[in-house]
């Protein structure tokens, strides 16, 4: 991953949060909690890792692995809200947590369980916000996720795909109820990856990465699932 790539993450989330708070982030009108929802995710993670030693599991890693992706879009959202209650502007808090994800991704720590995630937290914490997503998050997550999917160019492609697929759902007819989640019988997610992977290099190496993933899974959709 480059720093622009960094960064690019950084923008997609912005704008992605900006279609439910315009204002946001520099003066938002909608009440967030990211690490709230990063601690919901992670629940969702330990679920598809059959934790449940006491009943019969199987574990679903691709889905666990998926929770990860959605934990980085509120990480992201969280450091971006951090570095604007010190005054910074839109470009400045980008520019701040690219550098994160940056860090993140070299400092190579060991990661032996999701619980780590929550350990980090708290070490960012301070007095005024217990947890917190910084410097000891970034490198746990970002090292959990390339563990997951390999490398980190493979992060951002899962990255930029779901931030597609949400924005294909909302689209779609999400929260009026008339997306379809299962496509052909099969979860979306698992659909997506398909797709990202056949067209990985298209994807990583376009002008605008997020608009052509989007319009690949746009195109999918209305062809395969809802015809």
């Amino acid at each position: 991953m480059t720093p622009e790539q960094a960064k690019q993450l950084v923008e997609m989330q912005i704008a992605f949060n900006q279609v439910i708070d315009p204002a946001y982030p520099e003066q938002p009108q909608v009440t967030r909690d990211d690490v709230k929802a990063i601690l919901v995710e992670l629940g969702e993670y330990f679920e598809h890792t059959a934790y449940k030693w006491w009943k019969k599991q199987s574990a679903d890693w691709a889905q666990a692995n998926m929770e990860l992706i959605d934990i980085l879009h509120f990480a992201i959202s969280d450091a971006v809200e951090n570095a604007c209650q010190h005054g910074c502007n839109q470009q400045q808090a980008i520019d701040e947590v690219a550098g994160l994800i940056m860090q993140g991704t070299a400092a190579n720590v060991q990661v032996a369980d999701g619980k780590d995630i929550v350990v980090a937290l708290a070490h960012d914490g301070d007095a005024q916000k217990p947890l917190r997503c910084g410097e000891r998050l970034f490198a746990t997550l970002m090292a959990a996720l390339i563990q997951a999917y390999g490398d980190a160019n493979t992060v951002y492609l899962t990255y930029i795909g779901k931030n597609a697929l949400n924005n294909l759902r909302q689209l779609r007819g999400y929260r009026q109820g008339t997306y379809e989640k299962l496509w052909q019988g099969r979860e979306d997610n698992e659909v997506m990856m398909e797709l990202l992977a056949a067209h990985a290099d298209d994807i990583i190496y376009a002008t605008a990465p997020l608009q052509h993933a989007q319009q690949l899974l746009v195109e999918y959709y209305d062809t395969h699932v809802a015809a």
